[in-house]
């Protein structure tokens, strides 16, 4: 075929062709014009709106619930102000009580006085000292003697705080009578004014020893335990025939097992004994076998003994009548 015999449409079959095109661009456009999603798509666009709805409701009442929440707390805090303040003076006592309370396990301890023999007596004993010359009360250094424990023993010994607690704590009399107590021997013993036969040992003298413990009583802290379960025991050494302490020695056990306050406690107990006591009757008493009372400060109870055993007395038991 030549170059005149090629394909070439007529006008009419191209206008059909136009036409047929415009037909299906009209059909498509009328389609989409009458669109009409269906009724299944419809509900989930409203789920999907509904959700949209609640979320933003359930983050509204979220922030409405912990405003409130904030104004609640700030309600109770002002509440809580206005009550402490207001009931104030009406616990400083009991709160005052509460700061002297010691709790602990109860501790047990117990004392030897032996004659220059080496004998076990058991009689009335006390110091024989010249009066108004130092009393020596030593700690022994060791590992264990650390500045906590020492300023702890310094305490006890030359603390001359008075704390005065209702009897009803005490089990000794009817709340609104009170008792006064004494923290320290130092305090406790120069609070004494009874003329005695002998002089009450009161001009205390506190150190510390690197090598050998002297003075008149002399402390040792060990981690140790003692083969009867005491947590302190007291040893004292005197002559029999003129009936007076010579030498004491305290020892402390278990150091390591036990806290301040209850080394506080025991050691007030032990120099009760390297002063001459015996133990108390009174299980509310410090100076009891087994000390369990909750305020284990020198009583008047004690003192009395004291002031009975320097004048001559034949028993240092303490025997508390209040």
């Amino acid at each position: 075929m030549d170059s005149d015999d090629k394909y070439h449409p007529d006008k009419t079959h191209q206008n059909k062709e136009d036409k047929q095109e415009e037909k299906i661009e009209d059909a498509i456009a009328e389609e989409y014009r009458n669109y009409k999603p269906d009724s299944e798509h419809k509900i989930k666009e409203l789920k999907q709106e509904g959700e949209i709805s609640e979320s933003i409701t359930d983050e509204y009442k979220e922030k409405q619930s912990s405003t409130k929440k904030k104004y609640l707390a700030i309600t109770l805090a002002l509440v809580s102000i206005i009550v402490i303040f207001s009931g104030s003076f009406f616990f400083t006592n009991i709160m005052d009580s509460q700061d002297y309370l010691v709790n602990g396990k109860p501790m047990t301890s117990n004392f030897l006085i032996q004659n220059l023999k080496g004998d076990t007596v058991d009689t009335w004993i006390s110091w024989k000292k010249a009066d108004g010359g130092l009393f020596h009360i030593h700690v022994l250094d060791s590992q264990h003697a650390t500045k906590e424990r020492l300023d702890a023993i310094l305490d006890v010994i030359m603390s001359q705080q008075e704390i005065e607690l209702d009897d009803s704590l005490t089990q000794k009399g009817p709340k609104g009578t009170s008792s006064t107590y004494y923290a320290g021997w130092y305090g406790a013993l120069n609070s004494i004014t009874d003329d005695t036969k002998f002089n009450i040992v009161k001009n205390l003298h506190f150190h510390v020893d690197d090598d050998v413990a002297t003075g008149d009583i002399q402390i040792i802290l060990t981690d140790l335990s003692n083969p009867d379960g005491y947590s302190g025991y007291t040893k004292s050494i005197v002559d029999e025939a003129n009936h007076q302490i010579l030498k004491s020695t305290i020892t402390i056990y278990n150091i390591d097992e036990i806290g301040i306050e209850n080394l506080k406690t025991i050691l007030r107990h032990e120099l009760g004994h390297g002063f001459g006591l015996a133990h108390s009757t009174a299980p509310e008493d410090m100076m009891y076998p087994v000390i369990s009372t909750n305020y284990p400060y020198i009583s008047d109870c004690d003192l009395d003994a004291i002031s009975f055993l320097y004048d001559g007395g034949e028993s240092s038991q303490v025997i508390c009548e209040k």
